[in-house]
């Protein structure tokens, strides 16, 4: 037994393995300072220390992260609500006023000449008709039902098809083979799109909009561009009237692993650039399967680029990239 002992000090794997212990005991308290750093020992104490600190920066990231994706939720859950909130005022309210007032008519003139109250009866049926069919507008903009069933591009020329007798002008092209992304990042774009068009028609007095989809090897890039008066953006994401139609743009694509930038000045129309990763490899890390962004840490295999969500993750690519590929 003492000669057990023995050899078991003398083993060069035990230190590298007791610091891997103290460190994953560091990390239960929320510690990860010391992540990346090497502990020794052979090539298999290294691998294993590779895959901790793949999940301690997970662990971190998720801590980190779990505020701003609070944040972030409510922030587009608010600015939904405020939106169907504002369909429902300006439109839905409106006609259900204007509604009761044409009963109000109706009753009247039924004692003097009933058919006058009749023509009046087809016209509120009309009314009613229209407004039925706005309501379907609403709850259509909720959930699209298109998006789920066609994809995100005849969902978006459904949404301009609504004001094509309108100005803004608008020209949609898509450059480049369609591919689908995954559902998430679909509903994005589409919420990201639909806002921004939205801005356009109420804010940036433009007579022409173009909305380009380009499907590049790296990911789905959409721009829509106007010639509208423009403005000055702000480094906190606010437009100029304090609403925060950008930042929650810029929160829904991060929460996907896309990106949203805004070119702008006074009088010089505005350009926004979407960018949104494809399912799979090109769109998560190799690693952990996480979604990430076209800026993310990359490494390049075999002449193909792979983004991943943290250094973690990319040094232990880098160590085997043959077991990820």
């Amino acid at each position: 037994m003492k000669r057990r002992k023995g050899w078991q000090q003398r083993d060069p794997h035990i230190g590298p393995l007791r610091e891997l212990q103290r460190r994953a005991e560091a990390m239960t308290r929320g510690d990860f300072s010391a992540l990346g750093q090497p502990v020794g020992g052979t090539s298999e104490i290294e691998d294993l220390r590779r895959a901790m600190d793949v999940m301690g920066a997970h662990v971190e990231q998720a801590q980190v992260g779990m505020q701003a994706y609070i944040a972030a939720l409510t922030t587009a859950q608010e600015a939904e609500r405020g939106r169907v909130a504002r369909e429902l005022h300006d439109d839905t309210v409106q006609r259900l006023i204007a509604l009761g007032l044409g009963v109000e008519r109706v009753q009247r003139a039924l004692e003097r000449d009933p058919a006058v109250a009749g023509e009046r009866l087809k016209a509120l049926r009309t009314e009613i008709t229209a407004m039925v069919q706005s309501v379907r507008t609403v709850i259509g903009d909720l959930r699209p039902p298109a998006l789920e069933e066609l994809g995100l591009l005849p969902a978006v020329e459904l949404l301009l098809k609504r004001s094509a007798d309108e100005l803004p002008r608008v020209r949609a092209q898509v450059h480049g083979t369609e591919r689908r992304l995954d559902p998430q990042s679909e509903l994005a774009l589409f919420r990201i799109v639909q806002e921004a068009w939205s801005n356009v028609r109420r804010h940036a007095q433009a007579t022409d909009v173009s909305i380009d989809f380009r499907y590049d090897r790296d990911g789905l890039h959409v721009t829509v561009a106007d010639n509208g008066r423009g403005f000055t953006p702000q480094a906190n994401g606010r437009s100029p009237r304090g609403r925060f139609g950008l930042l929650g743009m810029q929160e829904r694509a991060m929460l996907v692993g896309g990106s949203v930038r805004i070119t702008s000045a006074p009088n010089a129309g505005t350009r926004l650039e979407i960018s949104m990763p494809y399912p799979g490899v090109d769109g998560r890390d190799p690693i952990c399967d996480m979604v990430v962004g076209p800026d993310a840490l990359s490494s390049e295999y075999r002449s193909h680029i792979y983004r991943f969500c943290s250094q973690a993750c990319r040094d232990l690519f880098d160590a085997q990239p043959e077991r990820y590929v």
